[in-house]
């Protein structure tokens, strides 16, 4: 013992050496592990006089591990001996050492960790072993053993040997028993649970009933003078009347004293959190109605003194529960017309009750009734759906419930809002820290908005009066005296004199929310058409003439002018999230537009609610027409100037690539560019503004690089960090501009909406930034600004800005991450879309870098393996761009730069990978489906169509037959034909001969590699065909198959390429594609080589042919499945 007891000292005691610990914590170990370990505990445990608390701590732990062993039921490894053992000893031990003052004595965590051992013990041994379990437990207390019905008589019989400590052990025991047993917070096995069934099914029968008496006599006993034990009694009703039966606590002796000690201050909240959990216990209808009205629940509430707010929140939950129970049965369509009545009647009794206690000036005490609130409010939303007139009381409640609602929307008078140079100095992010006091109103306004909101749909003249009449009332006072900043309250009380900010917030949430109840039941259409409202009550078109007229008053009373950070936020966003209201109301644009640039909008002395509004001013600005913006271009440029100031913080680089307040500045710089893009801006106009706002980028940017070497400034951190403010700040204001027009005939032509002028800016705005690039290619900041920065360009220069393309992707690839390689990708894809034809040589040119860069990843990896899921997660989307990209060159008639002299040599080496990596690769069926439809494409574009006549992204199995009648033929003989110019500005003869020589080597790439592939993916090991992504694949699959062998039908692959471009789209061949088979090259490989190779028998790989020309793709994917799961049976 004396070694056990050194070990465990050793092993907690922080002074000892590493070496001992680790030694002490093995023996420990040992300890637990050995046969006879637990004896040896057992006897450290009950020693007397007793050891360290620590070591019997520890050696109660080691019996409770024998336990364990002995499983669920207490008869694995012969553990019957050593169980039965352990019950002696323990039980001698409680009844023994804790009968006197030892017991007050003993520390808490031995006392409940001995509890829960037997508590574990007798879950092990209960019933078969230890039927006796919990009348010996109820026993040592000194409680006369009384099964029968409770008896008021019965409790004061033979109760002198009823010993406090005892029972308080007592007590501890059955909560561990249902912490152990009943609480769904512990997770249990199956076999777990059920042994604790047929443990209660035991304790019902034998022992509840027991316990009860129990109870019952340490409350009548014991109240008065022990008050700890009494609420441990009531916590312990208040948990078992779960599953045991009612009747044994619900009855005349268990009421009355309960109902007693509801006025008892030291035991009420206890009281009435058992009565709480015996209204809440699952019954059946009616039998809930019996127990409701034999408790009297309604009547008790409404004579408690709920003044002190700890137990106004439990009375309060009480009220909740009644309520929720009382609805269900009113709503109950099993229970009879008389029970729903009378449900109905008790509750309309608990409706003022309920409005008492969501009054209640704690948010703790109004929330407990929320649920029942809401229930309520349910159930009359359908009775007004249903077209069920509501009785007076409900309409009275819901007159008196609604003003208290909207008035627990306002903030508290006393609620603290930081100093302005507080909220200055603590957000570094320039954003508001949410609390906890924030959230939790955030939460209850949320709560708060529904009921309203219900309301609203139940009685909506009644909402008008109230949230309607509330809103218009704050504003006209706020009109007439002013509003304040400091003060929370109105200056002469609630109503009278210059309002207070608390008021004027709710006046301005109250707008919104007015307004979001219009928008979510039929949307806003301001100056719209008349329409219904879904509850019937007047127009759609008068309400939002309501709520313009209500945003009118906002506006026209001056509220913003309140430099408290609760005001302008909300104000500014109800502006933007109702800005229909500037369709009609387009005078009103200037009043708003002075009030954002002025000292309570942009130049909020609150710093921390200023990036906010710099949002909503973004946002504003691009709800108003272009023309109407040129108005505004100087004066709203001179007035956020002094904010455009750009200062780099190391620190503040956030997770995402968040840059903190920085990020809130671009939407200044963006709006900039909204208002100096308007056409009907005169050009000098707009050229000084852009100087205006250039210049300081130019100049910082470039005084920057030329403030130390470029090896020396990619070790700087903050330069770096402010080279990226620089360009990002250029690409936001050129991203204010609009994007280039494109029209179906040229694609993306000039910018035609810049002037000459503008273009010539943002062209030396492009040149300085691939410069930059250049130089610090290696410093992500500077790729992801200059990426940024030049997409933009892209955007709105058009082709102009094309020749910067190929200097972008070759610093950005050469030093490149893989996300941002993702992001490439995509930008070339929209590059390729958007600038068709004339991105062709830049595409041609760019092709192979990018490749080489994607499949230098893919082999890195492939190589050393994946260093985690993030980086497996990358690689995933990594091929799926890389895939998507090579569809969207495809999709844009460009596929004739894969036929550009400096590609074609490397066509089959490019597409190698694709078919046989790629798409074989069953651990990712989107990147494998995308695999075969980028070579289906393919063989499109070389092997059915090969002079490119038609659109590719039509070019579909199942779109050749519409190309084929005549509505079609004429749309495509008047169409551009984007493939034949593009291929004339790569300098690619399409007729020619090394064309067909590069077409007939990837036809051989396809027999040779592809069509294998096309019968060994989804014949792979793990490939579900019942699985809906891998039916995807499969159907990509056999339209692949189907464009093949449409490429080797005779008048596509006999075709001489001598056609001039000038001619008129041949017919194309379209699934079924019939004809004659033998003479089909595809076909006849397929029945006589492949198939034959793959072990296929002859006549059913005559019948696959067959099916392959005869059937449409629908059909044919269809039968290709029964055919592969024909093919993998043995």
């Amino acid at each position: 013992m004396e070694q056990i007891e050194e070990a465990v000292r050793c092993a907690l005691d922080p002074e000892s050496p590493h070496d001992v610990k680790v030694q002490a914590t093995q023996y420990c170990d040992q300890v637990k592990q050995s046969p006879d370990g637990w004896q040896v505990c057992l006897q450290l445990f009950t020693k007397v006089p007793e050891r360290r608390s620590e070591t019997r701590l520890f050696a109660l732990q080691v019996v409770e591990a024998m336990i364990a062993d002995a499983g669920v039921r207490g008869s694995a490894n012969g553990a019957a001996g050593k169980l039965e053992t352990t019950r002696k000893v323990l039980l001698e031990f409680v009844s023994t050492q804790y009968s006197g003052d030892r017991y007050r004595s003993e520390p808490g965590f031995i006392k409940n960790t001995l509890a829960h051992t037997i508590t574990v013990l007798g879950l092990a041994m209960y019933p078969a072993q230890w039927p006796t379990f919990v009348k010996d437990m109820i026993g040592l207390a000194g409680i006369p053993d009384a099964t029968g019905p409770v008896s008021e008589d019965g409790a004061s019989v033979g109760t002198g040997n009823l010993q406090p400590q005892l029972a308080d052990f007592l007590i501890k025991v059955l909560s561990s028993l249902d912490e152990e047993m009943v609480n769904r917070a512990v997770p249990r096995g199956a076999e777990e649970l059920a042994r604790n069934t047929e443990i209660k099914d035991a304790m019902r029968v034998a022992d509840v009933g027991r316990m009860a008496n129990a109870w019952y006599t340490v409350l009548s006993q014991l109240a008065g003078t022990h008050t700890e034990l009494a609420c441990g009694v009531l916590q312990l009703m208040g948990a078992y009347v779960s599953w045991i039966d009612i009747n044994l606590v619900v009855n005349q002796p268990f009421m009355r004293i309960l109902f007693e000690l509801l006025r008892v201050p030291a035991l009420r909240c206890a009281a009435c959190h058992c009565l709480t959990s015996i209204v809440g216990k699952g019954m059946r209808p009616m039998e809930k109605l019996c127990l409701l009205q034999f408790l009297g629940v309604v009547d008790a509430m409404a004579q408690l003194d709920a003044s002190d707010a700890e137990f106004a929140e439990e009375v309060g939950r009480l009220a909740n529960v009644t309520g929720i129970e009382l609805t269900s049965i009113w709503t109950d369509k099993a229970a009879t017309g008389e029970a729903q009545a009378a449900a109905c009647a008790m509750l309309e009794q608990l409706l003022p009750l309920l409005l008492s206690f969501l009054s209640h000036t704690q948010s703790e005490v109004s929330s407990a009734v929320f649920p029942a609130i809401n229930d309520v409010l349910g159930v009359l939303k359908k009775l007004q759906r249903e077209g069920v007139a509501l009785s007076t009381v409900q309409q009275q409640f819901l007159t008196q419930i609604l003003p208290v609602l909207v008035e627990k929307l306002q903030y508290r008078d006393d609620y603290a809002w930081p100093a302005p140079s507080d909220a200055a100095a603590g957000d570094t992010d320039g954003s508001l820290d949410e609390d906890d006091d924030e959230a939790m109103f955030s939460e209850l306004r949320h709560s708060l908005r529904v009921f309203i909101d219900a309301i609203g749909q139940i009685a909506p003249e009644l909402y008008d009066s109230v949230v309607l009449a509330t809103a218009q009332d704050i504003f006209r006072q706020c009109s007439q005296y002013g509003v304040s900043a400091e003060r929370a309250g109105d200056e002469g009380g609630r109503g009278r004199g210059q309002l207070g900010w608390v008021r004027a917030e709710l006046g301005i949430y109250l707008t919104q929310a007015f307004g979001e109840r219009l928008s979510s039941s039929k949307g806003l259409r301001f100056g719209g058409t008349r329409f219904a409202q879904p509850n019937g009550a007047g127009s759609g078109t008068l309400a939002i003439a309501t709520l313009k007229d209500l945003l009118t008053m906002m506006i026209q009373s001056g509220i913003v002018g309140s430099s408290h950070p609760a005001i302008a936020p909300m104000y500014f966003e109800n502006l933007v999230r109702f800005g229909g209201y500037f369709e009609v109301e387009r005078d009103a644009a200037a009043p708003v537009l002075q009030s954002f640039l002025g000292a309570t909008g942009v130049h909020h002395q609150y710093r921390s609610v200023r990036p906010r509004i710099w949002y909503f001013l973004h946002r504003f600005v691009k709800l108003l027409p272009a023309p109407a913006l040129a108005t505004y271009s100087s004066d709203f440029v001179s007035a956020v100037a002094g904010l455009l100031k750009i200062s780099a913080d190391p620190s503040s680089i956030g997770v995402g690539s968040s840059y903190g307040l920085f990020d809130s500045q671009l939407c200044l710089f963006e709006a900039c560019g909204m208002v100096l893009a308007p056409p009907n801006l005169e050009d000098s106009t707009r050229m000084a503004l852009l100087q205006y706002l250039f210049d300081p980028l130019f100049t910082g940017a470039q005084h920057t690089m030329n403030a130390q070497p470029p090896d020396q400034l990619l070790q700087d951190q903050r330069a770096l960090l402010q080279i990226h403010h620089y360009l990002t700040a250029i690409g936001s204001i050129v991203k204010g501009f609009p994007d280039v027009r494109a029209d179906k005939a040229a694609s993306a032509s000039a910018p035609e909406q810049l002037s000459a002028s503008t273009m010539q800016v943002f062209l030396k705005a492009a040149d300085m930034c691939v410069a930059i690039l250049e130089a610090l290619c290696t410093s992500h900041l500077v790729r992801e600004a200059a990426r940024f920065t030049l997409s933009r360009m892209l955007s709105v220069l058009g082709a102009e800005a094309l020749p910067y393309l190929p200097r972008l992707i070759d610093s950005l690839v050469s030093s490149c991450a893989v996300e941002e390689l993702l992001d490439l990708l995509g930008l070339l894809g929209l590059a390729v879309f958007k600038f068709k034809p004339y991105v062709a040589p830049t595409a041609s040119e760019l092709l192979l870098p990018v490749i080489s860069k994607v499949y230098g990843f893919l082999d890195q990896v492939a190589q050393t393996g994946a260093t985690g899921t993030d980086e497996a997660v990358l690689l995933q989307d990594l091929r799926k761009a890389y895939l998507t990209w090579i569809a969207a060159i495809f999709n844009s008639d460009l596929d004739n730069i894969f036929l550009a002299p400096q590609n074609a040599q490397h066509l089959v080496t490019i597409f190698q990978p694709i078919a046989t990596q790629l798409a074989a690769d069953r651990s990712n069926p989107q990147s494998q489906r995308l695999a075969f439809g980028v070579i289906t494409k393919a063989i499109q574009a070389w092997l059915v169509d090969p002079l490119g006549h038609h659109t590719l992204a039509m070019l579909t199995p199942a779109a050749l037959a519409a190309i084929n009648n005549s509505a079609s033929a004429s749309s495509e003989s008047s169409r551009p034909r984007l493939r034949q110019a593009a291929a004339q500005a790569l300098g690619v003869s399409l007729g020619s001969d090394s064309a067909r020589e590069t077409r007939e080597q990837f036809r051989q790439f396809v027999v040779s590699s592809v069509l294998p592939a096309c019968f060994a993916a989804p014949t792979q090991a793990g490939f579900d065909l019942a699985d809906a992504q891998s039916s995807l694949v499969v159907a990509e699959i056999a339209g692949l198959l189907q464009m093949m062998l449409l490429s080797g039908a005779p008048d596509v692959a006999g075709s001489n390429g001598s056609a001039a471009t000038t001619m008129s789209a041949p017919q194309m061949l379209s699934p079924p594609i019939g004809g004659d088979l033998n003479q089909n090259q595809c076909a006849s490989y397929l029945s006589t080589g492949l198939l034959p190779e793959l072990g296929c028998p002859a006549n059913m790989a005559t019948e696959f042919v067959q099916a392959l020309g005869s059937l449409d793709q629908k059909q044919f994917k269809k039968y290709f499945v029964a055919f592969l799961n024909n093919s993998a049976r043995p």
